[in-house]
């Protein structure tokens, strides 16, 4: 054990004096700077080395202990064998030969030293001289062996012959020592290395992935921050495990990067950013922070930031925020900025100082938003505030603010004078307790909303009567509204002062609803009471009834007497049929001398009897003025109200079609609607036509046809009369339905100013035409003073000349509206047009007439001529109209000539014309084109259609 603490103090102080290129090399092998695979083999070696170490020892003491012994052994031997040799001399005392025995030993190499002492005291001494040996001096000092020093006394029978003394030699054990450890530490040393080859082989493999690891993060250095380890399943679990774990805060750092690149750019899209140092001068710019400026990157970096200052912040507050951010605290304010072109720009702004390691700013990040526009808001909103409270001082109504608890905070000078209170008494006061409403229906004092502002949360309007401290009950209209500021959620209320409206209103009702000259219900209210007698017909299956009532001889007494006499007229009359009708009557007047009656819960007949008795009742009225008495009369039409009826509108004009059918069969008529009657059917069926008129009308459906007028002397002129026919779903149809309803409904004037652009258009398109074409006209047409301008402007615009254009008009027509007639015809006469009188003797007319009517031709009514063959009362007839015409002066023109027969007879009777589809079948305008642009009757203006307005 000292040989080893030995051994140990040996290696120390070979390690402190290593020299200095050991010294670096053993610097450079600090574990620190090992790489895994350095650090395993090293440790391998390490570990290896101290076993070695420590088994060589330990080898060493058990050879060297061996060694020991056999030294002994040899050196006994040695001395046995010597003293033999020498015994011979020594007797002789020949110590030359004692000499030479001694030298044998010590060249063998046996001995190290050797000595004899004589007797006598004489000393022979052999000393080894230094031989030459394999192992290394350091090697024999290592192992250290013990040589023993052998000693004898020579007595050969009994007699002393000297003492010899040796020591063996260690060489031949060192060097063989030497050869073993040498072959033992070769292949220990190439064990070593086999062991670190595989050792190293085995990291190398199964460290790879780590190499993998180092060059992803090198990546993921450069900004790959995609790229992704693959787990081999041949790698050890522990780096299985450490590249998910790797892999996984990769993704966790991608998402991250990208979470901080999008709030980047969100930063950056929002907010103004910089930097700058502890000077003040910037260092950063974001392109946000040079579009608000103005300035570019460039001209922002190392310039200070007093570039921006607009000079509308004092010296102090730069003062108090220089402190704030040099003492590390972070500044937050709004500042005013100018920008390179002048302009004033606001910025909320933060300042945030960047902290060093030591806790002191190393530089300032500086975040702006800009406010600009919100400065504008709130400057807006101030002068806007302003404005309003001016507003709310000057208005009218009166305006309340309450606030949470429903407290007032507000009134305007409208609300104190309607309120009766000044707005410093009402301040703090519960609105409930201030506004006192009166009671409805006896629930509850005031609309909820009054009651608290929570009240008011989704608003409310709606009307009430105040009661004020003075005594008064005002009709009022009030809103209320949530109104929310920083203490919570209060309201506004709006009152306004509604009791001279409410008068208004009421009478603008009564007005509305009532006739104001005879206070019955009028036109509207009739209409919704028979909207509600529908619904119940319609509900509850009850029958009620609608009468239509048109009074007679009514417009007699208006042109008689004077329209304030009719106006009274009909206050007694409405009075009088309202106190002969039963309670459940509800009578209104429709307009003019017309009145509506609804019979409720009344069956059709019982309807029926009340309007006969109410119909004598107007009969048996007389009306006196000024010693005259007029007796007036009336027709009724009764429709009832059945679960079958469909509209009001509907009721109304079935009451009237049965009115009008009573009144076409004499005064004091009652008539029933019955929807499968002929009559009414007929009606119903004009009454389509007449609706579809406008649009057919619009569509060019209407066709202009001719039919000819042949004269019966070979020198005269042919005429033609033009004739309407209506071209709908394919089918051309005639006027035999479309005419009477035309009249009835007075449409036939707009029909009558379309035939008449039509053949005018068509005549200046056909200038070689020469034939006169004859235009029927209507008699609400020839009463019409404005259609004799129309006819000029027509042939002035087309540039017609009269001459081709005649126009035909009845008998009853021409009769009926005589002045017109006359007015017309000479109207006509002087721009050249030729006047014709139809169905001449179908009618009770007198020569006085016809004295009157300056007629060209006279046409003779088909009734007459299709008859006269077998009829001579006909023939005279036919005959006596021929020469009446020619004793006037006028040409005579026979209708409906079937046949040869017949043309000859009217020939041989001396008829100037004949027409019938034995002279010629009617036929369409050859190459007529449709009209596309009507005029009206002033001329000038051009549009399509404007008489279409006339409808309405």
């Amino acid at each position: 054990m000292a040989s080893e603490s030995r051994l140990a103090a040996d290696s120390f102080r070979m390690s402190r004096h290593l020299s200095p290129p050991l010294a670096r090399f053993a610097h450079a092998l600090r574990p620190a700077r090992l790489s895994t695979q350095g650090r395993v083999l090293g440790a391998a070696l390490l570990v290896m080395l101290t076993v070695f170490v420590l088994a060589g020892q330990q080898a060493l003491h058990i050879v060297r202990q061996d060694a020991d012994a056999a030294l002994r052994v040899q050196a006994t031997a040695q001395l046995a064998a010597l003293s033999q040799a020498v015994a011979d001399p020594a007797i002789w005392q020949d110590y030359l030969a004692v000499r030479t025995r001694l030298r044998i030993p010590i060249d063998q190499g046996n001995l190290q030293h050797v000595e004899y002492v004589a007797p006598d005291g004489r000393v022979i001494r052999e000393q080894a001289s230094p031989p030459t040996v394999d192992r290394p001096d350091w090697f024999a000092r290592l192992t250290r062996l013990a040589l023993p020093v052998m000693q004898e006394d020579l007595i050969i029978q009994g007699t002393y012959y000297g003492h010899l003394r040796i020591q063996p030699s260690a060489h031949a054990y060192e060097d063989f020592l030497w050869h073993l450890g040498t072959r033992l530490f070769i292949l220990f040393s190439f064990a070593m290395g086999l062991l670190g080859w595989l050792i190293h082989a085995m990291l190398r493999i199964n460290l790879k992935d780590l190499t993998r690891l180092s060059a992803t993060a090198h990546q993921i250095e450069s900004g790959d921050y995609s790229v992704r380890l693959p787990v081999r399943t041949s790698s050890p679990p522990e780096l299985q495990e450490s590249t998910r774990a790797f892999n996984y805060m990769s993704a966790a750092l991608e998402r991250l990067l990208t979470d901080l690149g999008e709030q980047q750019k969100a930063l950056d899209s929002a907010a103004s950013v910089s930097e700058s140092d502890l000077a003040g001068n910037i260092t950063l710019a974001n392109d946000l922070f040079c579009i608000l400026s103005g300035y570019t990157r460039e001209e922002l970096i190392g310039q200070n930031h007093r570039i921006l200052n607009s000079g509308c912040h004092a010296p102090a507050f730069f003062t108090r925020l220089w402190k704030t951010i040099t003492n590390g605290r972070t500044w937050r304010g709004e500042i005013c900025n100018r920008a390179k072109d002048g302009r004033l720009f606001w910025t909320a702004t933060t300042i945030i100082p960047i902290k060093g390691d030591d806790g002191l700013p190393q530089k300032y990040l500086s975040i702006r938003f800009d406010i600009t526009q919100r400065k504008i808001d709130e400057a807006a909103l101030s002068n806007e505030k302003e404005r309003w409270q001016v507003t709310l001082q000057s208005i009218n109504d009166a305006v309340i603010v309450t606030n949470p608890h429903n407290q007032v905070t507000y009134l305007n000078p409208a609300a104190e004078s309607l309120l009766g209170i000044a707005l410093e008494d009402a301040q703090l006061n519960l609105l409930s307790e201030m506004i006192q409403f009166d009671r409805v229906n006896g629930d509850e004092d005031a609309p909820a909303c009054f009651l608290s502002s929570t009240s008011a949360l989704h608003g409310q309007t709606g009307s009430a009567e105040l009661h004020t401290r003075y005594g008064q009950h005002l009709a009022i209209s009030y809103s209320c509204a949530p109104l929310t500021d920083q203490d919570g959620l209060g309201a506004v209320y709006v009152l306004r002062d509604e009791t001279e409206k409410k008068e208004l209103l009421d009478n603008l009702r009564e007005m509305a609803f009532h006739d104001t000259l005879t206070t019955l219900p009028n036109r509207r209210a009739v209409e919704g009471r028979l909207a509600r007698a529908l619904r119940t017909a319609r509900d509850h299956g009850q029958q009620h009834a609608f009468c239509y009532i048109d009074l007679d001889q009514f417009k007699l007494v208006n042109d008689t007497c004077g329209h304030s006499v009719g106006d009274s007229l009909l206050m007694d009359i409405a009075q009088t049929m309202k106190a002969a009708l039963p309670a459940h009557a509800y009578l209104g007047r429709l307009g003019g001398d017309e009145f509506g009656l609804i019979l409720f819960d009344t069956r059709p007949d019982e309807a029926n009897r009340i309007c006969r008795q109410l119909v004598q009742r107007i009969r048996d009225f007389r009306f006196e003025h000024k010693g005259r008495r007029f007796t007036l009369g009336a027709c009724a039409g009764v429709a009832p109200i059945t679960q079958a009826a469909t509209t009001a509108g509907d009721l109304m004009i079935q009451a009237d079609m049965a009115c009008y059918r009573a009144k076409s069969e004499g005064s004091g008529r009652v008539m029933l609607y019955e929807a499968d009657e002929v009559g009414f059917r007929r009606l119903e069926t004009e009454m389509g036509w007449a609706a579809d008129f406008a649009q057919a009308l619009e569509a060019n459906q209407f066709l202009p046809y001719r039919q000819l007028i042949r004269p019966t002397s070979r020198g005269g002129q042919p005429h033609y009369e033009v004739l309407i026919r209506w071209q709908r779903d394919g089918v051309v149809e005639g006027p035999a339905k479309l005419l009477p309803a035309l009249e009835r409904y007075g449409q036939a004037p707009i029909l009558d100013r379309w035939m008449l652009e039509a053949v005018v258009s068509y005549l200046a398109a056909q200038p070689d035409d020469n034939a006169v074409y004859f235009i029927n006209l209507s008699g609400k047409t020839v009463a019409d003073e404005s259609f004799l301008g129309v006819v000029c402007h027509m042939l002035d615009h087309y540039g017609v000349e009269g001459s081709r254009l005649g126009f035909e008009v009845t008998e009853t027509a021409a009769v009926v509206n005589l002045g017109d007639a006359q007015r017309l015809i000479h109207g006509l006469r002087e721009r050249g047009c030729q006047f014709a009188l139809d169905d001449f003797g179908r009618d009770a007319s007198s020569f006085f007439y016809l004295k009157h009517l300056p007629a060209d031709f006279l046409k003779i009514d088909g009734a007459f001529v299709r008859g006269m063959l077998d009829d001579r009362r006909d023939q005279a007839i036919v005959r006596s109209i021929a020469q009446l015409a020619s004793d006037f002066g006028m040409h005579s023109v026979a209708e409906q000539v079937e046949d040869a027969n017949m043309a000859a007879l009217l020939e041989d009777m001396g008829v100037d014309y004949l027409q019938g589809y034995h002279i010629h079948r009617p036929e369409a305008f050859p190459y007529w084109q449709p009209v596309t642009n009507t005029l009206t009757a002033t001329g000038g203006h051009a549009g399509r259609f404007p008489h279409l307005t006339l409808i309405k």
